[in-house]
């Protein structure tokens, strides 16, 4: 998932958990575990969401074993 920096800053705005920056990469420190933020061109790219539902399938795959 990608957004721009404008919303992306929004974001961080709302939400009240601790980040850490360092050039081209902001990490939201979340109580589940890390998202990172990584800047490609003038967007901003995430894989939290890709890998939250990978991890929801494995967790459901393991319960139907």
């Amino acid at each position: 998932m990608c957004i721009s920096a404008e919303a992306l800053a929004l974001f961080l705005n709302l939400i009240a958990a601790p980040i850490s920056t360092e050039p081209g990469r902001i990490i939201v420190h979340a109580t589940e575990q890390d998202a990172h933020w990584v800047q490609v061109e003038d967007r901003w790219c995430t894989m939290a969401p890709q890998i939250q539902g990978r991890e929801m399938f494995a967790e459901l795959a393991k319960d139907d074993a």
